[in-house]
């Protein structure tokens, strides 16, 4: 899995408005979208919602990670939201999340690099020193090198 095609400076945000996990998706569907990486902005965000109805995504600590592996994906996909102000998420904690790490798999990868995300992030977002970088991020580059240094721990 080459590291540069999962995330890339512009499938970052900041300052994303939103009031509901429903809304959050939607523009992590309409973003993924424009950036050419899903070729069915609805089919992408159905699949979201279909994920959230099955299990949160709220991983605790702020962080959620919604994910979907379906074949209108056209490159795997990382991208990152930090919303404006807190969504509740029905997380693990019970706490609102501020930042969304959103996957997007295609689903003749589901097997292997969906779930090779998944772990990698998970194991990081364990380690209180990361989730704390990732909240006081303020650029788009600190997260970019945060994230991607995620995939070059071995």
């Amino acid at each position: 899995m080459e590291l540069g095609d999962l995330i890339t400076i512009d499938l970052i945000e900041f300052n994303v408005f939103a009031s509901t996990k429903e809304e959050v998706l939607r523009k992590v569907a309409t973003h993924l979208y424009k950036a050419g990486r899903v070729s069915d902005e609805e089919a992408y965000f159905q699949a979201l919602v279909n994920r959230e109805n099955a299990t949160t995504t709220g991983f605790g600590k702020g962080i959620a990670i919604p994910h979907a592996n379906i074949e209108e994906v056209t490159l795997p996909t990382i991208s990152v939201l930090k919303l404006n102000t807190p969504v509740e998420w029905d997380s693990l904690d019970d706490k609102p999340v501020n930042i969304v790490i959103a996957l997007a798999v295609p689903s003749k990868a589901k097997g292997t690099i969906h779930l090779q995300l998944l772990a990698k992030l998970s194991e990081e977002l364990m380690e209180d020193e990361f989730v704390e970088k990732l909240h006081k991020a303020n650029s788009k580059d600190e997260i970019y090198q945060y994230i991607t240094n995620v995939f070059h721990k071995e």
